[in-house]
């Protein structure tokens, strides 16, 4: 660690996901986008981009981070159900992703489907974010959250990649939160845009592997 005028900055992934002031987030994965029951595989979409791509890693992940104590915040992607939370880019943006082809209800809130993925099984005190747009702070009070429990770091998994991700991530980053991505621990559909966004993050904030997280919170004095 060094200062700058004063103020103290992390240098090592070890100082930056130190327990005692890391929160793990993740994103977006619901019943609707992630359950076998959900709305997308119904519909007979391919989610195994989901299920065999991020979704172990945030299960070893979210394991390891209850067992350490580190604050778990979950945030939930939302289709305002009457209409009135949204506006004319957001509607033409799900006219032209997964919302379209049939998946009305794809996220509703109220819907079991809008709710966190039931095999995350999500605990009473671990925070659930209900979020309107694609980043995790806008209109939500994450960032009073994060400040009232001390963190100074997130390590950020889940939904997706190139969208809420990368959103959430940048903006973590601007409201002065130190921003680990997990390289393993995020997923797309779509392959191409998945790499681009990593490639884009890895140039401003920290990519790191769920393999290098772990071995960090190892050497940090906790046996994984």
């Amino acid at each position: 660690m060094i200062t700058t005028r004063g103020m103290p900055v992390y240098e090592t992934m070890g100082e930056i996901v130190a327990p005692q002031h890391t929160a793990f987030m993740v994103i977006d994965v619901q019943n609707d986008n992630a359950s076998p029951e959900g709305s997308l595989a119904l519909a007979g979409r391919d989610t195994s981009w989901i299920r065999k791509g991020a979704l172990p890693t945030i299960k070893k992940v979210l394991a390891r981070a209850r067992t350490l104590g580190i604050p778990v915040i979950f945030t939930r992607n939302t289709i305002s159900a009457d209409g009135t939370i949204d506006s004319g880019p957001t509607i033409r943006f799900r006219g032209r992703g997964a919302y379209s082809r049939g998946l009305l209800n794809y996220e509703v809130e109220g819907t079991w489907g809008h709710e966190v993925l039931d095999e995350l099984e999500p605990r009473p005190k671990e925070r659930q974010i209900v979020k309107y747009r694609s980043s995790a702070f806008v209109g939500t009070p994450l960032d009073m959250l994060l400040r009232g429990e001390g963190v100074r770091s997130v390590v950020v998994a889940g939904l997706v990649t190139q969208g809420c991700v990368l959103a959430t991530a940048s903006d973590m980053m601007h409201h002065g939160y130190y921003a680990v991505v997990l390289s393993d621990g995020v997923a797309s559909s779509n392959q191409q845009l998945h790499r681009a966004a990593l490639l884009i993050m890895s140039d401003r904030l920290d990519v790191v592997s769920s393999g290098q997280l772990l071995e960090i919170w190892q050497a940090n004095g906790q046996a994984v």
